[in-house]
């Protein structure tokens, strides 16, 4: 049962065929057996799980109609305000910041009849690395490999089946890292297309919710119930947006004749693992009538490189008065990410403004030829948790694993991971489609017709079966 789709188990709950209440039951059984090793779990939820559980249940019972979600338990990135629970960001700066409301996409997940089972550990302010006393989440498919950053609880507990899917966020990659390294599939929408209120923030100008789950399809579920406008996030995007469920159910109408770019630049620049994933993704997405046209992007150096200290300044936004008043609660890491912003000048802040602007010019130019674009998630296949200490944010660090993500945040446009293979060890290979803005739509229909071709989601970690 923990390694049934979101659909899957959602339809044997309509059906009468499982109960809420059994299914959080044995979720809660699974994080009791597993999290102690995973450390995936900032709170688990049991009590109010289970009440919540127990009332989608009469509610069905009594003949109302349910939700999309109904009865199935889902978790959320402790970055989420949970009602009456702490919402601290991975650090201690937030320890007694407990929420009076629940946050947008919460609420919206409640309404389309999800459990909240839980609130999950992440990388400490939604940076890289992880506060020190709060320790790391684990990857299910072997301690050694990273686990990704900063939805990193998220890709442990949905890996490992300890929920149905999860809510992360992605400000550089953090929805695409842990759903590649965890062999998940992860969407992170539009700029604007889900409400961040109620949200802790790390980059306010790129943060982006997106769901995290076992499949195209499920991710398509979760976005679907949790996108739109929202008057308390007044940059959330009021034109209409597409279904993503029904992108899925017309799939191989939607890829035929869809042209897919590719940049051979960016292809040279990955292990041979990595590069073999993406070319055979390519020639299933042929097969199925998309043109593969190549193309080349433009350059992306400059705008990593401006990734790291534009997040300073939108971080030092968020934690100033409580890094003034007490900087000793914080990480080294985020700690130095902070006092990195608060140093930046108004003017050269305005500079990386003005070269993000341009950059995103020169994509849309890019995407006047094609519908879509496949890429990497990191240049490397599997990467450990030591080759990332021993590379440090250098020249490596660019190329081999920021260079295919923060651009495309930075550009505001949607992007599907997928998982498309294994190393040689065994550790998941995930790979992106990115479109244009507002064509998540396309994206998901091509990401749907791979998986319905390909069983590389259906793998599971075999110590967690």
């Amino acid at each position: 049962m923990h390694f049934l789709e979101l659909h899957e188990i959602a339809t044997l709950i309509r059906r009468g065929e499982a109960t809420s209440s059994e299914v959080t039951e044995a979720m809660l059984e699974r994080i009791d057996r597993y999290d102690a090793r995973l450390s995936s779990f900032s709170d688990v939820l049991a009590d109010s799980a289970r009440k919540e559980a127990e009332e989608r249940d009469s509610r069905y019972g009594a003949g109302r109609e349910p939700g999309v979600l109904h009865g199935v338990p889902i978790a959320v990135k402790d970055l989420f305000a949970v009602t009456g629970t702490p919402t601290t960001a991975g650090t201690r700066a937030f320890d007694d910041q407990i929420a009076a409301f629940d946050a947008t996409v919460v609420q919206r997940l409640r309404s389309a009849g999800a459990v909240i089972i839980g609130k999950l550990n992440m990388s400490e302010g939604a940076f890289a690395a992880h506060h020190p006393q709060l320790g790391t989440p684990r990857n299910p498919w072997g301690d050694h490999l990273w686990v990704g950053a900063s939805s990193s609880g998220n890709a442990a507990a949905t890996s490992a089946g300890l929920c149905y899917a999860s809510m992360g966020s992605d400000t550089g990659g953090s929805i695409r890292f842990p759903s590649a390294a965890t062999g998940l599939s992860g969407l992170k929408p539009t700029w604007g297309r889900v409400s961040r209120a109620g949200m802790v923030g790390f980059a306010r100008d790129l943060d982006c919710p997106g769901p995290m789950a076992r499949s195209v399809r499920d991710c398509a579920i979760v976005y679907d119930a949790i996108s739109g406008p929202d008057p308390d996030d007044p940059v959330t995007l009021r034109r209409p947006g597409s279904s993503l469920t029904e992108a899925c159910e017309h799939a191989e109408d939607i890829v035929g004749g869809t042209r897919i770019g590719f940049d051979p630049s960016f292809l040279a620049l990955c292990d041979a693992e990595t590069r073999d994933v993406i070319l055979a993704a390519a020639a299933v997405l042929e097969s199925l009538g998309a043109e593969l046209v190549e193309v080349a992007l433009p350059s992306v150096e400059q705008i990593v490189d401006d990734w790291t200290p534009a997040c300073a300044v939108e971080a030092a936004l968020v934690h100033e008065d409580v890094f003034r008043r007490s900087p000793e609660v914080y990480g080294p890491q985020l700690s130095a990410l902070i006092a990195q912003g608060l140093a930046v000048s108004g003017v050269d802040y305005q500079r990386i403004l003005h070269r993000r602007q341009d950059f995103s010019g020169r994509v849309r130019e890019t995407f006047a030829d094609i519908d879509a674009l496949l890429l990497q998630v990191t240049g490397i296949a599997g990467p450990t948790a030591e080759y990332l200490d021993d590379i440090g944010v250098g020249a490596e660090w660019r190329t081999r694993i920021m260079m295919a993500t923060c651009p495309i945040n930075s550009a505001g446009l949607p992007a599907m991971t997928i998982p498309g293979g294994v190393t040689g060890s065994g550790a998941p290979i995930g790979f992106q489609i990115v479109g244009a803005s507002d064509r998540e739509a396309t994206i998901v229909a091509l990401a749907q017709a791979f998986q319905r071709h390909t069983d590389h989601h259906r793998r599971h970690p075999s110590a967690y079966v």
